[in-house]
């Protein structure tokens, strides 16, 4: 009877004692402690060329065509090596408002477009993505660009693409706003 009873207790610290040891030692997933980053984001909210009047008039001026446009899709292509990597930003975008630009000559280049406006029309664009921390553009959201022309492109079949100045600009009042000033040669305050 003893050394049933013995059996028993050694069975049962056998198959108990690696439970107890295994929960005190090793902790569950969600409640791991995680160190926080106390350093904050390494971009600055609102950092867009808006901000400043004049990085902003000399982009105007230097672009071509400023239009405001839907994104129906985003590429991202990467070239060259890891460290020294280029990363360029393919968008096909839905034109709305042709705000600076030859009309005339853009109508060429365009696909779907009607005849008579630029409305509805589709135009492919390119950027060298060099800013990390730029306002980022996703599908079906607007926004403001600023090219200085059509190049061949970066495609097999040679579509002509317009290669952006700067970053895609939101489509918002206050950027719009900043756009038509820097455009009819006005300068504006900043209010954020």
């Amino acid at each position: 009877m003893k050394l049933r009873i013995l059996a028993l207790f050694l069975f049962g610290i056998t198959v108990a004692y690696p439970k107890i040891h295994i929960e005190d030692v090793v902790k569950k997933r969600d409640t791991f402690y995680r160190k926080k980053n106390t350093n904050g984001s390494k971009c600055a909210l609102n950092e867009t060329i808006t901000n400043d009047y004049e990085i902003l008039s000399s982009a105007v001026s230097e672009s071509k065509y400023i239009f405001t446009a839907r994104v129906l899709r985003v590429r991202k292509i990467k070239r060259g090596k890891k460290p020294k990597a280029k990363v360029f930003m393919n968008y096909k975008l839905y034109l709305h408002l042709v705000m600076k630009g030859d009309v005339v000559e853009l109508k060429k280049y365009v696909f779907h477009g009607d005849e008579r406006t630029l409305n509805g029309a589709i135009v492919f664009v390119d950027w060298l993505q060099t800013n990390k921390c730029a306002y980022k553009l996703y599908r079906h959201s607007s926004g403001i660009f600023l090219s200085d022309g059509f190049y061949g492109g970066l495609n097999i079949r040679k579509q002509p693409r317009l290669r952006l100045l700067n970053e895609p600009l939101p489509l918002s009042l206050y950027d719009l706003d900043r756009v038509n000033a820097a455009l009819k040669g006005k300068c504006l305050p900043s209010f954020k």
